[in-house]
């Protein structure tokens, strides 16, 4: 072989290997999500009332993780996302659901507050509705 040739076939390797690399990368990320989970947030906007025994998931898949007594959970899923790809988090407290959407895969030191946004009830039958509550345990 030619220098010319093996330069060549030297760069298409190369730029092959560089293209591999290139397409793993987002697709390869598991999903992490790790913080704590509140009731609410007082006066000073402070989360407080830790959640003990809420249920964390994604709808990637079928794995959940528990709250412990301070409401710190850590969940690490086997499903791989891309880099443009929605999922949504669950967070899910007695009858109080909490969800949000989202594309980060890295999703550590988050605080998921109960009262911040609307929660959904979880139905006995039909689907959810969206609820806003005026103060935990009491909805409209």
């Amino acid at each position: 072989m030619t220098k010319v040739k093996l330069k060549g076939a030297a760069a298409l390797l190369f730029g092959m290997f560089l293209a591999v690399l290139a397409s793993d990368g987002p697709i390869g990320r598991t999903v992490e999500v790790e913080g704590h989970v509140y009731c609410a947030r007082g006066s000073s906007g402070v989360p407080i009332d830790a959640v003990e025994g809420a249920v964390i998931s994604t709808s990637l898949e079928t794995t959940t993780a528990v709250t412990n007594r301070s409401g710190h959970v850590h969940l690490r899923t086997r499903a791989r996302v891309a880099g443009d790809e929605f999922y949504i988090i669950t967070v899910q407290a007695g009858d109080l659901v909490w969800r949000q959407r989202t594309m980060s895969a890295n999703m550590t030191g988050q605080q998921f507050v109960l009262e911040d946004q609307n929660q959904v009830r979880a139905a006995a039958a039909g689907e959810p509705h969206f609820v806003r509550p005026s103060k935990l345990g009491s909805h409209e």
